[in-house]
C-alpha cells in the first residue's frame, strides 16, 4: 500500500507516544480507516466519550506529508493516536477501506446537483460552511467582505458530563511500564486534564466565536462541576503525585470561564452571584480559579483598564499595581473578545499596554497600517516563530513582498524557535513566487535548523546541478546534531559509522532498531551488541511483567549471530544467561524458546 515502515513512524514520535501508540493498536482502539487518494482518515478510541479523528496526507511515494488529530496533545511529534493509525497502515493495510477520491464522485453531476450537495451536507455538518465561507473569501477577486457568524456546535450537557465521568474512571491509574530502555514505577498515574476537557474548551471556544457566550458559559460549568468532583474522588498518592498539573489545567479552566464570562453582560448583582459562586469552586478545589475571580471582579470598568483601551499607556499596563501572574493569559482572554466585537483600535492599544506585542502587530496589519506593523515586527518580536506569524498574516492582506521580506530578516535571528518553520515557509512562497535562489536559501536554513531528511531532500532537489558543491557543507552540518533527523540522512546516504556514533551518543534512543537494522550486515557486532544491552537493562532489573520483551530483544541479537554463521557464539552467550538467572523461573523457560 506505501513505503511507510515502523522505522518512520518511530522517527516521527516520541519513545512515549510511539510506546502509548503500539499499545492502542495491539489493543484494537483504531476504527474505520478509510483512504481516498492520499489521504487516510480514521477513528480512534481514547480517553474521550467519542473517539479522537485523525486525517493523514500521504506523500506519492508512500512517506507522510502531514499528519492531524484533534486531541490536545502539543508536546512535540505525533500523538499516540496518529502512531496508531500509521501502524495499522504498515500491519493491516487489509483493515484500510479504498474509496473514490472527491473529484471521482462528483463526475457526472450538473450545476443544480452540485448546488443541492453542498447544501445538503453544509445542513448536517455545519463546520463546513465555515470552510466553505473562507474558500469563498478567497475566490472573491472584488475583495467583499462576506463573512457570516459561524453557526454555534451543537452541545449536548449531559453527554459532556458522562464524557468527562469516563475519562476520570480510566485516569491516574498506576501500574508502571517500560518505556525507553528503563521502567517507571509511576508510568499510568499521569493526569492530562486537556485530555478529560480538552475538546470542551474548544467548542468553548467555538461558541463564543459564534456569538452564544450563554451556552459556552453552560458548558464551561459543566465542565468545572465534573472536574472538581473527580479531582475529589482521587486517591491522595495520585493527587499528590499530578498537584502541579492540576493546578495548571484548573487554571486553564478558570481563565474560559474568565472569557465566558466577560463575553456577557451582566449587570452588578449577577457579577456578585458569580463571584461568590467562583469563590466556592477556589475552596473546594484548593485554588486555581484567581483567573476567574479577577476577571468577574475587575470587569471591564476598572479604572486602568479602560485608560490602557483608551490609548492612555504606562508601565504598569491595565494594572494599577504589580500584575499578577495570570495577567497575560487573562489579557489575552480579553483581546479574544475585543477582537470578535471589532473593537480593533481598543485591541491594539491594550495589547500593547499588555506587552502582547504579536496581537497588537498582526491587528496592525489587518486594520492597514502595514509599515508601522513591519517596522514594530523587525524592532521588537525576538523569534523566527513570530516572524512567521506576522509573514502570514501579511500574505493574507496581499502584501507578498513585504513577508518574504520579513522572511529573510526573521532566518538572520540568533533564537531557534520556530526557525525551521520558518524556512520551510519561505521556501514555499518563494518557489510559487518564481524567486529560485531565494528558496534554495530558505531549503538549506530549513535543513540547518532541523536536519530533517525531508528538508535534505528539497535541498537537493532545488540545488540541481550545484548539489555537489551544496552536499558537503550540509553533512558537515549535521556534526553537531545528536538527533532523530540526523540518523535519518546518515542512513539515507549510507553513512553507518555516522548513524551508530548519533546511537553511541545516546544509548536509549528510540534510533537503535532501526539503525541496527541498518547495519547488522556490515556491522554485526554493534547490532548485537544494542540488542544484548537492551535485554539485559530488563532482566538484571528483575522485572519479570516485561520478560518478554527482554528476550525479544536476544532474539535480535541470535538472528544478527546467525545470518553471519556465529551459532556457537550465540549458544554460548545464551548458556551464560540461563546461568546467570537461573532462579527467575518466570524468565528461563522464555529464554529457553530462543535457543
Amino acid at each position: 500500500m506505501s513505503k511507510l515502515t515502523e522505522s518512520d513512524i518511530q522517527a516521527r514520535a516520541s519513545g512515549q507516544s510511539y510506546d502509548r501508540g503500539r499499545r492502542y493498536y495491539d489493543n484494537g482502539c483504531v476504527l474505520d480507516v478509510t483512504r481516498r487518494g492520499n489521504a487516510v482518515t480514521a477513528a480512534v478510541e481514547g480517553s474521550q466519550y467519542e473517539p479522537y479523528q485523525v486525517e493523514v496526507i500521504l506523500k506519492e511515494d508512500g512517506g507522510i506529508a502531514r499528519a492531524y488529530c484533534d486531541c490536545p496533545y502539543d508536546w512535540g511529534g505525533d500523538c499516540k493516536h496518529i502512531v496508531a493509525v500509521l501502524l495499522t497502515l504498515v500491519h493491516e493495510p487489509e483493515e484500510v477501506q479504498e474509496k473514490p477520491e472527491l473529484e471521482e464522485l462528483l463526475v457526472g453531476l450538473n450545476e443544480t446537483q452540485l448546488r443541492q450537495l453542498l447544501l445538503n451536507t453544509a445542513s448536517r455538518e455545519p463546520k463546513i460552511v465555515d470552510i466553505i465561507e473562507k474558500e469563498a473569501g478567497k475566490l472573491a477577486k472584488d475583495g467583499a467582505d462576506t463573512a457570516v457568524s459561524p453557526k454555534p456546535p451543537a452541545v449536548d450537557v449531559s453527554a459532556t458530563r458522562r464524557a468527562i465521568r469516563a475519562a476520570w474512571r480510566s485516569a491516574g491509574r498506576s501500574g508502571g511500564g517500560y518505556s525507553g530502555g528503563y521502567y517507571d514505577e509511576y508510568d499510568g498515574m499521569e493526569i492530562f486534564g486537556h485530555e478529560i476537557f480538552g475538546d470542551d474548551l474548544a467548542k468553548v471556544e467555538e461558541l463564543l466565536d459564534a456569538e452564544d457566550p450563554d451556552t459556552a458559559v453552560e458548558l464551561i460549568t459543566a465542565v468545572i462541576e465534573e472536574w472538581a468532583e473527580g479531582i475529589e474522588d482521587l486517591d491522595e498518592w495520585v493527587y499528590e503525585y499530578n498537584e502541579e498539573a492540576l493546578a495548571q489545567d484548573t487554571h486553564d479552566l478558570a481563565v474560559a470561564l474568565a472569557e465566558a464570562l466577560l463575553s456577557l453582560d451582566l449587570p452588578p448583582e449577577e457579577r456578585e452571584d458569580w463571584l461568590d459562586q467562583i469563590e466556592g469552586w477556589d475552596e473546594y478545589l484548593g485554588g486555581g480559579m484567581d483567573a476567574a475571580v479577577t476577571a468577574v471582579t475587575q470587569w471591564w470598568n476598572y479604572p486602568p483598564l479602560v485608560k490602557a483601551m483608551a490609548g492612555h499607556i504606562t508601565n504598569k499596563g491595565a494594572w494599577e499595581e504589580e500584575a499578577l501572574w495570570y495577567a497575560d493569559d487573562l489579557a489575552r482572554a480579553r483581546l479574544r473578545i475585543l477582537e470578535r466585537q471589532g473593537r480593533q483600535e481598543e485591541y491594539i492599544n491594550l495589547a500593547e499596554a499588555e506587552g502582547q506585542t504579536l496581537p497588537a502587530i498582526k491587528m496592525k496589519i489587518r486594520v492597514g497600517r502595514i509599515k508601522e506593523a513591519t517596522e514594530n515586527a523587525q524592532n521588537y518580536l525576538n523569534t523566527p516563530a513570530e516572524i512567521l506569524e506576522v509573514a502570514q498574516t501579511l500574505t493574507e492582506m496581499n502584501e507578498q513582498e513585504k513577508a518574504l521580506a520579513l522572511a529573510q530578516h526573521g532566518l538572520k535571528m540568533p533564537r531557534k524557535e520556530g526557525k525551521t518553520d520558518l524556512a520551510q515557509w519561505l521556501r514555499q512562497q518563494a518557489e510559487e513566487m518564481n524567486r529560485p535562489e531565494l528558496a534554495l536559501e530558505a531549503a538549506q536554513a530549513a535543513f540547518t535548523s532541523g536536519y530533517t531528511l525531508d528538508d535534505y531532500l528539497e535541498v537537493k532537489r532545488l540545488a540541481g546541478d550545484r548539489w555537489p558543491q551544496i552536499k558537503p557543507k550540509m553533512l558537515e552540518s549535521l556534526e553537531s546534531a545528536w538527533s532523530t533527523p540526523q540518523v535519518n540522512v546518515y542512513l539515507h546516504e549510507n553513512m553507518l559509522r555516522e548513524a551508530m556514533q548519533v546511537v553511541d551518543h545516546s544509548p536509549y534512543s528510540g534510533d537503535m532498531e532501526r539503525v541496527a537494522a541498518a547495519v547488522k550486515d556490515q556491522y554485526p557486532d554493534w547490532a548485537i551488541q544494542k540488542y544484548k544491552a537492551r535485554g539485559e537493562a530488563i532482566m538484571d532489573a528483575g522485572k519479570a511483567k516485561y520478560y518478554d520483551t527482554a528476550v525479544s530483544w536476544l532474539a535480535k541479537a541470535r538472528d544478527v549471530y546467525r545470518e553471519h554463521g556465529r551459532d556457537a557464539e550465540w549458544q554460548a552467550y545464551l548458556d551464560s544467561v540461563l546461568e546467570k538467572h537461573q532462579r527467575k523461573y518466570k524468565l528461563v523457560p522464555l529464554l529457553r524458546q530462543i535457543r
